[in-house]
Protein backbone atom coordinates (compact mmCIF):
# COMPACT_ATOMS: atom_id res chain seq x y z
CA UNK A 1 0.00 0.00 0.00
CA UNK A 2 2.77 2.30 0.57
CA UNK A 3 4.68 2.03 -2.88
CA UNK A 4 0.54 3.05 -3.89
CA UNK A 5 0.23 5.95 -1.90
CA UNK A 6 4.14 7.04 -3.07
CA UNK A 7 2.85 7.91 -6.72
CA UNK A 8 1.40 11.07 -7.67
CA UNK A 9 -2.48 11.73 -7.03
CA UNK A 10 -3.11 11.27 -10.95
CA UNK A 11 -1.67 8.34 -11.12
CA UNK A 12 -3.58 6.48 -7.87
CA UNK A 13 -6.82 8.40 -9.41
CA UNK A 14 -6.47 6.19 -12.93
CA UNK A 15 -5.57 3.37 -10.80
CA UNK A 16 -8.36 3.72 -8.83
CA UNK A 17 -10.41 4.32 -11.11
CA UNK A 18 -9.81 1.47 -13.28
CA UNK A 19 -10.08 -0.84 -10.20
CA UNK A 20 -13.85 0.71 -9.18
CA UNK A 21 -14.73 0.10 -12.69
CA UNK A 22 -13.86 -3.14 -12.87
CA UNK A 23 -15.15 -4.40 -9.70
CA UNK A 24 -18.27 -2.84 -10.72
CA UNK A 25 -18.86 -4.26 -14.23
CA UNK A 26 -17.55 -7.90 -13.20
CA UNK A 27 -18.41 -8.42 -9.67
CA UNK A 28 -15.46 -9.17 -7.19
CA UNK A 29 -15.12 -12.59 -8.38
CA UNK A 30 -15.11 -11.92 -12.07
CA UNK A 31 -12.94 -9.21 -11.86
CA UNK A 32 -9.44 -10.25 -12.55
CA UNK A 33 -6.21 -8.34 -11.61
CA UNK A 34 -4.96 -8.60 -15.55
CA UNK A 35 -8.47 -6.47 -16.45
CA UNK A 36 -7.44 -3.99 -13.76
CA UNK A 37 -3.70 -3.63 -15.13
CA UNK A 38 -5.25 -3.42 -18.38
CA UNK A 39 -7.69 -0.86 -17.40
CA UNK A 40 -5.05 1.13 -15.60
CA UNK A 41 -2.47 0.45 -18.60
CA UNK A 42 -0.01 -1.06 -15.86
CA UNK A 43 1.47 -4.43 -15.40
CA UNK A 44 -0.58 -7.17 -13.02
CA UNK A 45 2.56 -7.24 -11.39
CA UNK A 46 2.65 -3.24 -10.31
CA UNK A 47 -1.16 -4.01 -8.77
CA UNK A 48 0.61 -6.95 -6.57
CA UNK A 49 3.37 -4.44 -5.41
CA UNK A 50 0.57 -1.87 -4.64
CA UNK A 51 -2.15 -4.17 -2.55
CA UNK A 52 -0.81 -7.76 -2.30
CA UNK A 53 -3.80 -9.41 -3.50
CA UNK A 54 -7.18 -8.70 -4.77
CA UNK A 55 -9.16 -9.07 -1.66
CA UNK A 56 -6.40 -6.26 -0.20
CA UNK A 57 -7.47 -3.94 -3.31
CA UNK A 58 -10.94 -4.50 -2.75
CA UNK A 59 -10.87 -3.40 0.88
CA UNK A 60 -8.96 -0.61 -0.27
CA UNK A 61 -11.46 0.58 -2.41
CA UNK A 62 -14.07 0.02 0.29
CA UNK A 63 -12.17 2.15 2.24
CA UNK A 64 -11.73 4.76 0.08
CA UNK A 65 -15.38 4.96 -1.11
CA UNK A 66 -16.68 4.96 2.56
CA UNK A 67 -14.06 8.24 3.24
CA UNK A 68 -15.72 9.62 0.26
CA UNK A 69 -19.22 9.26 1.21
CA UNK A 70 -18.49 10.45 4.59
CA UNK A 71 -17.43 13.46 3.11
CA UNK A 72 -20.30 13.68 1.21
CA UNK A 73 -22.83 15.11 4.37
CA UNK A 74 -22.71 18.59 6.04
CA UNK A 75 -23.74 17.98 9.61
CA UNK A 76 -24.08 21.63 10.29
CA UNK A 77 -26.27 22.26 7.32
CA UNK A 78 -28.47 19.12 8.33
CA UNK A 79 -28.76 20.48 12.63
CA UNK A 80 -30.64 23.79 11.00
CA UNK A 81 -33.29 21.19 10.01
CA UNK A 82 -35.78 20.96 12.49
CA UNK A 83 -37.46 17.85 11.17
CA UNK A 84 -36.70 14.40 10.70
CA UNK A 85 -37.90 14.24 6.92
CA UNK A 86 -36.34 17.14 6.00
CA UNK A 87 -33.00 16.30 7.19
CA UNK A 88 -33.59 12.63 5.25
CA UNK A 89 -33.91 14.70 2.14
CA UNK A 90 -30.93 17.18 2.92
CA UNK A 91 -28.80 14.18 3.85
CA UNK A 92 -30.22 12.45 0.48
CA UNK A 93 -29.36 15.82 -1.74
CA UNK A 94 -25.86 15.64 -0.07
CA UNK A 95 -25.23 12.01 -1.26
CA UNK A 96 -26.43 12.09 -4.40
CA UNK A 97 -24.53 15.53 -5.13
CA UNK A 98 -21.46 13.54 -4.22
CA UNK A 99 -22.18 10.13 -6.11
CA UNK A 100 -22.84 12.79 -8.94
CA UNK A 101 -19.17 14.01 -8.91
CA UNK A 102 -17.67 10.08 -8.26
CA UNK A 103 -19.24 7.93 -10.97
CA UNK A 104 -16.79 5.41 -10.32
CA UNK A 105 -17.17 5.26 -6.94
CA UNK A 106 -21.25 5.37 -7.39
CA UNK A 107 -21.10 2.30 -10.24
CA UNK A 108 -19.15 0.50 -7.19
CA UNK A 109 -20.86 0.93 -4.44
CA UNK A 110 -24.47 0.11 -6.42
CA UNK A 111 -22.35 -3.50 -7.17
CA UNK A 112 -20.72 -3.95 -3.77
CA UNK A 113 -24.46 -3.67 -2.70
CA UNK A 114 -25.42 -6.40 -3.92
CA UNK A 115 -21.83 -8.39 -3.74
CA UNK A 116 -22.18 -12.09 -2.71
CA UNK A 117 -18.54 -13.29 -2.84
CA UNK A 118 -17.43 -14.63 0.51
CA UNK A 119 -14.02 -13.21 0.62
CA UNK A 120 -15.47 -9.48 0.83
CA UNK A 121 -19.13 -9.77 2.23
CA UNK A 122 -17.82 -9.48 5.83
CA UNK A 123 -15.93 -6.28 4.96
CA UNK A 124 -19.15 -4.96 2.80
CA UNK A 125 -21.26 -5.80 5.72
CA UNK A 126 -19.21 -3.89 8.26
CA UNK A 127 -18.87 -1.13 6.10
CA UNK A 128 -22.69 -0.87 5.57
CA UNK A 129 -23.48 -1.09 9.42
CA UNK A 130 -20.86 1.77 10.14
CA UNK A 131 -22.67 3.59 7.16
CA UNK A 132 -25.95 3.30 8.86
CA UNK A 133 -24.89 4.14 12.02
CA UNK A 134 -23.58 7.27 10.49
CA UNK A 135 -26.21 8.46 9.06
CA UNK A 136 -28.65 7.58 11.98
CA UNK A 137 -26.71 9.49 14.06
CA UNK A 138 -26.71 12.64 11.08
CA UNK A 139 -31.03 12.56 10.54
CA UNK A 140 -32.26 10.87 13.25
CA UNK A 141 -33.05 12.96 16.73
CA UNK A 142 -34.46 11.68 20.19
CA UNK A 143 -37.17 14.21 20.17
CA UNK A 144 -38.03 13.37 16.33
CA UNK A 145 -40.00 9.68 18.35
CA UNK A 146 -42.57 12.29 19.39
CA UNK A 147 -44.08 13.31 15.86
CA UNK A 148 -44.91 10.36 15.21
CA UNK A 149 -48.65 8.54 16.03
CA UNK A 150 -46.37 5.32 17.37
CA UNK A 151 -42.90 6.84 18.45
CA UNK A 152 -40.93 3.47 17.87
CA UNK A 153 -41.96 4.11 13.90
CA UNK A 154 -39.17 6.89 13.76
CA UNK A 155 -35.99 4.33 13.89
CA UNK A 156 -38.47 1.38 11.41
CA UNK A 157 -38.71 4.13 9.73
CA UNK A 158 -35.24 5.32 9.45
CA UNK A 159 -34.12 1.79 8.73
CA UNK A 160 -37.19 1.28 5.78
CA UNK A 161 -35.73 4.41 3.73
CA UNK A 162 -31.98 2.95 4.10
CA UNK A 163 -33.20 -0.22 2.69
CA UNK A 164 -35.09 1.52 -0.05
CA UNK A 165 -32.71 4.39 -1.04
CA UNK A 166 -30.21 1.18 -2.04
CA UNK A 167 -33.03 -0.67 -3.65
CA UNK A 168 -34.15 2.58 -5.65
CA UNK A 169 -30.04 2.62 -6.81
CA UNK A 170 -29.35 -0.76 -7.67
CA UNK A 171 -32.94 -0.96 -9.46
CA UNK A 172 -31.82 1.97 -11.78
CA UNK A 173 -28.17 0.81 -12.39
CA UNK A 174 -29.19 -2.61 -13.45
CA UNK A 175 -31.66 -0.84 -15.92
CA UNK A 176 -28.49 1.26 -17.61
CA UNK A 177 -27.26 4.70 -16.85
CA UNK A 178 -27.90 5.97 -13.36
CA UNK A 179 -31.39 8.61 -13.18
CA UNK A 180 -30.71 10.66 -10.08
CA UNK A 181 -33.54 13.08 -10.97
CA UNK A 182 -35.78 9.85 -11.43
CA UNK A 183 -34.66 8.16 -7.81
CA UNK A 184 -34.57 11.56 -6.39
CA UNK A 185 -38.37 12.55 -7.36
CA UNK A 186 -39.42 8.88 -5.97
CA UNK A 187 -37.62 9.32 -2.84
CA UNK A 188 -39.50 12.79 -2.30
CA UNK A 189 -42.63 11.35 -3.13
CA UNK A 190 -42.48 8.34 -0.52
CA UNK A 191 -41.00 11.22 2.15
CA UNK A 192 -43.91 12.91 1.83
CA UNK A 193 -46.21 10.06 1.95
CA UNK A 194 -44.81 8.85 5.31
CA UNK A 195 -45.33 11.99 6.46
CA UNK A 196 -48.57 12.67 6.06
CA UNK A 197 -49.67 9.00 7.24
CA UNK A 198 -47.36 8.11 9.83
CA UNK A 199 -46.82 12.01 11.66
CA UNK A 200 -49.47 13.50 14.29
CA UNK A 201 -51.71 15.57 12.78
CA UNK A 202 -50.40 18.64 14.15
CA UNK A 203 -46.67 18.21 12.72
CA UNK A 204 -48.05 16.27 9.48
CA UNK A 205 -49.64 19.69 8.30
CA UNK A 206 -47.79 22.27 10.07
CA UNK A 207 -46.68 23.26 6.74
CA UNK A 208 -48.90 22.67 3.91
CA UNK A 209 -47.05 23.71 1.10
CA UNK A 210 -44.35 21.57 1.74
CA UNK A 211 -42.65 19.32 -0.80
CA UNK A 212 -39.61 17.07 -1.08
CA UNK A 213 -37.57 18.06 -4.41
Amino acid sequence: MEKFLALSEEKQTVVRNAALSCFAKYGYEKASIHDIATAAGISKASIFQYFGNKQALYKYLLQYCNEQMKQAYDKEALDTNADFFDRVWMASVMKVENLKKHPYVAAFITSAVAEQAPEVKSLLGTMMEEGTKLVEALVLRKEDTQKFKRPPDARLVFQMLMLLGKGLAFQTEREGETDYSGIMTEFGEILQMLKQNLYKEEYCHGRPDHHFG
